[in-house]
C-alpha cells in the first residue's frame, strides 16, 4: 500500500496513489477525479506531468481524495507547499515542516541533499580529494579553493560528502577519494536549492576576472537572434557538449586543479510578434510604419523608410587583465 510518508514529490504521490486505486477499482479514473475536483478530465494528467499546479482548493480536494486521515492530509498540503514554493528559503520551511513529521521517511537523506545546495563549495571539496592527500588538515585544503574557505567549512563538507556517501576514506592510503554517489539536480523538488546553488556560482564567477590571470581563465558572451526551433536545437547541442565534457573529464588520468564551466543560454527579449496577453494589447510602432504607404499619411509623398536588418550576431571575449 503507498505510503505518502515516503515522498517529498506531491506528483510522484499523486501517480503512485492513482494508479494503486485505478488497478482495484476501474471507476477510479481520471474522469472520476475530474468530476470530484470539478475540473476537465485532461487537468489531472496536467498536474502530473507538471504542467499545472494545485491550487489551495484543489489541494483540499486530492487530500480528500487520496489522503486517509488529517495527518496525511496535512502532510500532502506540507508536500505541495514544498514542490510549488518560489524560493530557496521557503523550500527550506516546508522541508523543515515534512521531516518535522514522525511518520517522515527521508529525513536525513531530504536534509544532507538539500544542505549540498546549500553551498557552492562542497564539489569543489569533492574534486579536490581526488588528487588532493587530504588527513584532516582541514585548513590547508580550504587554502586550497578559490576564493579560500575556512577550516571549519572544510570540515562540515568533509562530513556532509561522507553522509552522502560521495566520498569515503581508504583504509590502505589513509587520504579520502571520491565515490560513485551523486545527487540529481533534475529532481523536481530541490528546484529551488539548485537554482540558490546555481546563483552561488555566478556570484563566483563575477570575481574571477580579477583573482585569475586571462592565461587561466576564458571568459566569453554570445549575443544572437534565432527562433524557437533553432533554440531547442542550441540546447540539445549544449546537453551533448556537457557529456562530452564529462566523458572528457573522466578519461582525465591525472587531475590536478578544480575547474568550472557554466553554461547559460537565456533570452534577451521578448519574441516578436509579442505573445498575446490580457489586458492592454501592445503598441508596437515598427510594425504599423511598415504597413503604411506613402498614400496613406500625410507625409505629402515622401516615402517611409525603415531597413530591416538580418539577424545581428554579436560575441565579445573578456579582454580584461
Amino acid at each position: 500500500m503507498i505510503n505518502i510518508f515516503e515522498y517529498l514529490n506531491y506528483r510522484e504521490f499523486l501517480k503512485d496513489a492513482y494508479e494503486e486505486r485505478h488497478a482495484s477499482d476501474w471507476r477510479f479514473s481520471h474522469r472520476y477525479i475530474a468530476e470530484k475536483a470539478g475540473f476537465d478530465s485532461s487537468m489531472f494528467n496536467k498536474i502530473l506531468q507538471g504542467k499545472r499546479n494545485l491550487t489551495d482548493r484543489m489541494v483540499e480536494v486530492f487530500a480528500n481524495i487520496f489522503c486517509g486521515d488529517e495527518c496525511e492530509k496535512i502532510y500532502f498540503a506540507n508536500m505541495v507547499s514544498f514542490n510549488q514554493a518560489k524560493t530557496h528559503s521557503e523550500s527550506r520551511q516546508f522541508l523543515e515542516k515534512l521531516v518535522a513529521s514522525k511518520e517522515c521517511k527521508v529525513e536525513n537523506l531530504a536534509r544532507d541533499q538539500f544542505e549540498y545546495f546549500d553551498h557552492w563549495y562542497h564539489a569543489v571539496v569533492r574534486e579536490l580529494v581526488t588528487f588532493y592527500p587530504y588527513v584532516g588538515d582541514d585548513a590547508a585544503l580550504g587554502l586550497m579553493v578559490r576564493p579560500p574557505i575556512s577550516a571549519s567549512q572544510v570540515k562540515s563538507s568533509i562530513a556532509l560528502l561522507k553522509r552522502l556517501s560521495m566520498i569515503k576514506k581508504n583504509e590502505m592510503t589513509g587520504f579520502y577519494e571520491q565515490t560513485q554517489g551523486l545527487i540529481s539536480s533534475g529532481f523536481e523538488s530541490y528546484n529551488t536549492a539548485v537554482n540558490a546553488y546555481i546563483q552561488q556560482n555566478l556570484d563566483v564567477a563575477q570575481t574571477a576576472m580579477d583573482r585569475f590571470d586571462r592565461s587561466e581563465r576564458n571568459l566569453s558572451t554570445l549575443a544572437f537572434g534565432c527562433n524557437e526551433d533553432t533554440y531547442k536545437e542550441l540546447v540539445e547541442m549544449v546537453r551533448r557538449f556537457r557529456r562530452e565534457v564529462l566523458a572528457k573529464v573522466g578519461a582525465c588520468q591525472k587531475p590536478n586543479r578544480v575547474f568550472q564551466l557554466g553554461m547559460q543560454l537565456f533570452p534577451l527579449s521578448d519574441p516578436y510578434p509579442p505573445p498575446q496577453r490580457r489586458g492592454r494589447k501592445r503598441r508596437i510602432l515598427g510594425a504599423e510604419m511598415q504597413n503604411v504607404s506613402p498614400c496613406d499619411c500625410d507625409c505629402d509623398g515622401r516615402e517611409v523608410l525603415q531597413e530591416m536588418s538580418n539577424t545581428v550576431v554579436e560575441e565579445k571575449e573578456c579582454e580584461h587583465d
